[in-house]
């Protein structure tokens, strides 16, 4: 790893991909911020956190922060994203995540914590079908895909 950068390119891409996978499996956005935190990390935390859903009531959403150089760690977490992961399961993945870090693995640390968060809001909710919107129908040849 170069001087001055936190990860390579390759623990990048595993994080991203537990993010993606955490995502994925729970429906709630999960964002990690490493580095150092000015002031105290619980408002600066929920200050970022704040930023990044519309309606903290209503739109589930799991912050990460961790500053290794403070040997911090904090996850927050929406009301919403609140009702499924408990107050335990986010001290157990915080624990995990120390334990891996005390031991010189951060990005380790990172994807169990993430995981485990995931696993702790359980899958996500399913829509009925009923309430699904249609399936987009082809586009014309030449027209771009629908995304």
């Amino acid at each position: 790893m170069a001087t001055g950068e936190a990860f390579s390119p390759e623990q990048l891409e595993r994080l991203d991909r537990a993010l993606e996978q955490a995502e994925k499996h729970s429906g709630i956005p999960f964002t990690l911020r490493v580095g150092a935190v000015r002031g105290d990390i619980r408002l600066a935390a929920e200050r970022t956190l704040s930023t990044l859903v519309g309606d903290p009531a209503r739109d589930p959403a799991v912050l990460i922060v961790v500053s290794p150089g403070q040997r911090v760690v904090r996850i927050s977490t929406t009301p919403a994203a609140r009702k499924r992961i408990s107050n335990t399961a986010s001290s157990l993945a915080s624990l995990a995540m120390t334990s891996s870090f005390s031991l010189g693995d951060l990005v380790g640390g990172l994807t169990s914590g993430i995981r485990q968060l995931a696993e702790a809001a359980g899958p996500a909710a399913t829509t009925p079908a009923a309430l699904r919107p249609a399936a987009p129908t082809a586009a014309p040849a030449g027209s771009p895909a629908p995304h």
